[in-house]
């Protein structure tokens, strides 16, 4: 297990306070275990979060305890949440991922405020890298989504993206590192799932080193992405005034620069549509307005008034 990208990002300084979520899956404990490892070199502090997303039943609720029993045997405090992922995608119009994801993370992050803690580490490895690029790819993606799983985003940190789920399984064997088996994986019933069996293993078969290959891309896609978005701030910063920007300036910026205004403006989850529809908005001459939603943008004097932004 190499610390490169820990110490490439600066993931856990000294003197912080780590919470690492654990699921008791084989990456989440490989994570667990090699932190609780590295605790001594790096100077932080451990802590460890589980949420039972009332999904598997008995083998759900089996997850949750084998976590807290697993963290009691390193001495590391593990807080538990529980939640009903069923009732909140079917309120909020979700699929069962997308629910899941945002009532866990939503955990991690109250949990982590509770605790005080500076960073919340996942195990997100450069196989779920590769898998997250072809989901966004079969999707449609632009630079972002096609850049894969930051290593860093705010306080989440990734520290195994760059180690494969085989690095895992191999460091889990050597130090006897026992975990769980979700269920829920063997279905080909999610995308993510069908990506994994059917779709990796034969881009593995063109190329056994696929998951690397992937993994480099979006490096340099998020140093890409990274560079525009710094081109679009320095535009805002430049030529915005009371919540407008001038028309003619931002049709003279490169498409790629302008897409990205437009997001820092009206949020990154603005569809390419929506924002193919501003730019010519902002063509016109005379007065309009333009809804998008949470936002109205109006076209007045060769300025366009961005409100209700965030």
């Amino acid at each position: 297990m190499k610390d490169d990208l820990i110490r490439q990002y600066s993931m856990l300084p000294q003197g912080s306070s780590v919470l690492c979520a654990v699921s008791g899956g084989a990456d989440s404990m490989c994570l667990l275990c090699w932190l609780n490892e590295l605790r001594p070199e790096y100077g932080f502090s451990l802590f460890a979060a589980h949420y039972e997303h009332g999904l598997r039943g008995e083998e759900s609720l089996r997850d949750a305890e084998f976590t807290v029993e697993q963290c009691g045997r390193l001495g590391i405090s593990c807080t538990v949440g529980h939640g009903d992922v069923s009732t909140y995608a079917g309120v909020h119009r979700l699929g069962l991922e997308d629910a899941a994801r945002t009532l866990r993370y939503r955990f991690l992050e109250e949990t982590a405020d509770r605790l005080g803690c500076d960073r919340i580490a996942t195990a997100h490895n450069l196989n779920d890298n590769a898998e997250t690029v072809l989901m966004n790819l079969c999707r449609g993606a632009g630079t972002r989504g096609l850049a894969g799983i930051p290593p860093v985003r705010g306080r989440l940190v990734r520290p195994l993206l760059q180690t494969s789920r085989e690095e895992i399984e191999g460091y889990l064997a050597r130090h006897h590192i026992p975990h769980v088996e979700d269920s829920s994986n063997d279905t080909d019933s999610y995308t993510r799932n069908r990506i994994r069996h059917q779709l990796l293993p034969l881009l593995v078969q063109e190329n056994p080193s696929v998951l690397k290959a992937i993994g480099r891309t979006t490096e340099l896609l998020r140093e890409d992405d990274a560079c525009l978005c710094r081109e679009a701030e320095a535009f805002l910063e430049t030529w915005e005034s009371n919540g407008a920007i001038p028309s003619k300036r931002l049709l003279e910026l490169e498409p790629a620069v302008a897409c990205r205004v437009i997001r820092l403006l009206c949020g990154n989850s603005v569809s390419m549509e929506r924002t193919k529809a501003l730019l010519a908005f902002a063509k016109g001459s005379e007065r309009g307005v333009l809804e998008i939603p949470g936002r109205k943008i109006r076209r007045e004097r060769g300025l366009l008034y961005f409100q209700g932004r965030n």
